[in-house]
């Protein structure tokens, strides 16, 4: 497993946030099945993002990738590879699989997922039972996804989003040419999602080129450090009120943190100090960011909507507990909010902080070793699932 050894210390002075991985896979996923896709710009880096782009290839798509720019040069299902079976390792991202689940069901070679071990333990049952209910073959076994279309879709299809709206975006991007009008039951989560799904349907088939647009889940961790530590520009970033986290800088504005000039934001420390109450049922992947920022701000904060955060690549919520306890933090839930009492006192300690294997604990496992006395932080190598180059934030000696 691999660790970082910090220090005390600041982020560099200028951030260059990467592009989104949710616009990304959304916007690659059209291209698989336009005849003309436009050419992608900006795209990410990101494993759940590269890991995709592989996984069109094995399944016959001719994916061409120069630097940041990529185009898919034919389109799905006539792209297919007469096989009796085809297996394709996914790794842990859940647009990653469930998008390219339900975009397999137009097919009817039978394809054979292998999802990661966090994965597979994730929602799964409304996916297979929709795939049922349309003529698809899907089954899932320890951690082997099988699936097997050709599915028919129909005029109308409702899906609950319950526990997650990915397969009520999936199933919205693959109606591209049939028509379907999906509609999502029960979104009460990450609504601005399904806009996002929204707006790439309606724009994909009418421009030539796409770029793909900065990163809010990136930027919140920097954006969360500066707040409380240091000045730091954010060129090219802007709110997106399609991108969930946006709304973090809604929240630095209530603290007077940010500037948005005609390059981007800037953040500075805050010079305002209250408690916060805040719904994050449409921003879940804020959380483990907002967990850093409010445990340093003296009251008593409250998050609602947090019952999604058990289904993420860690036990989100638990985690986040676990880690403002040992930075000396009161941090409580009742299973619908997160309680958090605030303060800014700094441990003179070092911390050995081993995290799950998952990108954005260990990202805020490493403010907190940046904001206190320093430690260790592992692993590393699950940063690469969003933003490969987060610890090049770190400024040197």
């Amino acid at each position: 497993m691999q660790s970082l050894s910090l220090k005390k210390g600041k982020l560099v002075s200028k951030v260059m946030v990467p592009s989104s991985k949710s616009y990304a896979n959304r916007a690659l996923i059209l291209c698989a099945l336009l005849k003309d896709a436009p050419k992608l710009l900006n795209v990410p880096h990101a494993t759940d993002v590269t890991i995709l782009l592989e996984c069109f290839e094995k399944i016959g798509l001719m994916v061409d990738r120069s630097d940041d720019a990529v185009e898919i040069k034919n389109s799905f299902p006539a792209c297919e590879i007469n096989k009796p079976f085809i297996e394709i390792e996914v790794g842990e991202g859940g647009t990653t699989a469930r998008f390219l689940a339900a975009l397999l069901l137009l097919g009817s070679t039978s394809y054979r997922l292998i999802l990661g071990e966090r994965l597979k333990e994730r929602p799964w049952q409304e996916f297979i039972n929709l795939a049922h209910s349309l003529g698809g073959k899907v089954s899932l076994e320890n951690e082997v996804l099988t699936v097997q279309g050709p599915i028919a879709l129909p005029s109308m299809l409702e899906i609950d989003c319950t526990k997650t709206t990915q397969f009520a975006s999936a199933f919205q991007l693959i109606s591209l040419h049939s028509g379907t009008k999906v509609i999502p039951l029960n979104l009460s989560s990450s609504q601005s999602y399904w806009a996002m799904t929204e707006k790439l349907m309606q724009e994909m088939t009418q421009v030539e080129c796409y770029p793909i647009p900065l990163d809010w889940s990136s930027a919140s961790y920097p954006l969360a450090f500066g707040a409380l530590n240091q000045h730091i520009e954010f060129p090219g970033l802007f709110p997106d009120a399609l991108q969930a986290d946006s709304k973090f800088s809604q929240i630095l504005q209530q603290y007077q943190a940010l500037a948005l000039t005609s390059a981007g934001l800037e953040v500075h420390p805050l010079s305002a100090h209250h408690s916060l109450t805040f719904d994050v049922s449409d921003a879940l992947d804020l959380v483990p960011t907002l967990g850093y920022f409010l445990a340093h701000i003296e009251g008593e904060h409250q998050l609602d909507g947090i019952q999604n955060l058990v289904h993420k690549e860690s036990d989100r919520l638990g985690e986040v507990i676990k880690l403002l306890k040992i930075y000396g933090r009161e941090a409580w839930t009742d299973g619908r909010s997160l309680f958090i009492k605030g303060d800014t006192s700094r441990l003179d300690e070092a911390k050995n902080l081993v995290m799950p294997n998952d990108h954005r604990m260990v990202m805020v496992g490493t403010l907190f070793l940046l904001h206190h006395a320093g430690g260790t932080i592992a692993p590393t190598s699950a940063v690469e699932k969003s933003y490969p180059g987060f610890f090049d934030l770190i400024s040197g000696p």
